[in-house]
């Protein structure tokens, strides 16, 4: 098992209130934004809880990402992280199909991060990564570095603010702070604490604009749409309706955003970044 990294420092925390102090030379511009907004220093989460470290080569770092764009192939990792020992082909339900078991299994085995074994039982190589949580925010984060050109940062943690300073991406796109919540739990397992928790660190922080990204194909009228227009209106906002942009991305005033996956993350964030930047030359 690779050794455990430590988080990395992407500000020195010396500040103690009043002005932040000037950014140190090559700091990346999402931590100049922040301390701009009089926030001096913040963590950011390092690899040791994804998949990553478990990669023997770049190229492994490349197909990775690249399998990561199937949303197959990540309900597979993550029904892997969460059965581990316990995995069974048979267990995985009707989404897959046994060819495609197979694919994927054979996909995962070439990268290391697991051994399959006779009667169809695995070993879990990635002994440490206990969910698909991290894993999916960095490639999430590396979609909107290489598909929009964005400045990235994810796991990040900002201490001393009441909302708890938690924040899975915050990103530069075209000088703008944009705040990326993701979800790997299916909508029924999302509670109202959870959306209170999002709006909460979104009024703290007061990015330009906010992404809920879920990891799914299912609906998000039927209950998420619902939690957040309450969540929004629990802060004080008497017309927290959100508006349906395209499909199953949904708006708030072009300020809050909720989709999912389908079709794909790419095209889902492009449909906000599209709603959030074009058309408002004469609002």
């Amino acid at each position: 098992m690779p050794s455990r990294h430590r988080r990395r420092r992407s500000g020195d925390g010396s500040s103690r209130g009043g002005t932040a102090p000037e950014p140190e030379p090559g700091s990346p511009p999402v931590v100049r934004a922040l301390r701009q907004r009089g926030i001096p220093a913040s963590d950011c989460a390092g690899e040791s809880r994804t998949l990553l470290p478990y990669l023997s080569s770049p190229e492994d770092r490349e197909s990775l990402y690249g399998l990561l764009h199937s949303y197959a192939f990540r309900l597979f990792l993550r029904d892997i992280l969460a059965l581990r020992d316990r995995y069974q082909p048979e267990r995985l339900g009707p989404f897959f199909s046994p060819d495609s078991v197979e694919r994927m299994a054979r996909q995962v085995e070439r990268l290391g991060l697991i051994r399959r074994m006779r009667g169809g039982k695995i070993r879990l190589l990635a002994e440490a990564v206990t969910d698909f949580g991290d894993t999916f925010e960095w490639f999430v984060a590396e979609t909107l570095r290489r598909e929009f050109a964005a400045d990235v940062l994810w796991g990040v943690t900002i201490p001393g603010l009441p909302c708890g300073g938690d924040f899975d991406i915050l990103a530069l796109v075209a000088g703008k702070l944009l705040y990326l919540e993701t979800k790997t739990s299916p909508p029924k397992h999302i509670e109202q604490k959870e959306v209170s928790a999002f709006l909460s660190r979104v009024k703290t922080l007061s990015p330009d604009f906010a992404v809920i990204l879920v990891d799914t194909h299912l609906r998000m009228k039927d209950k998420l749409v619902p939690l957040l227009s309450e969540g929004l209106r629990a802060e004080g906002m008497t017309d927290g309706e959100m508006a349906r942009v395209e499909k199953e991305t949904f708006s708030w005033e072009r300020r809050i955003y909720l989709t999912n996956a389908k079709r794909d993350i790419a095209s889902n964030l492009s449909v906000c970044l599209r709603d959030y930047f074009l058309d408002r030359f004469f609002s």
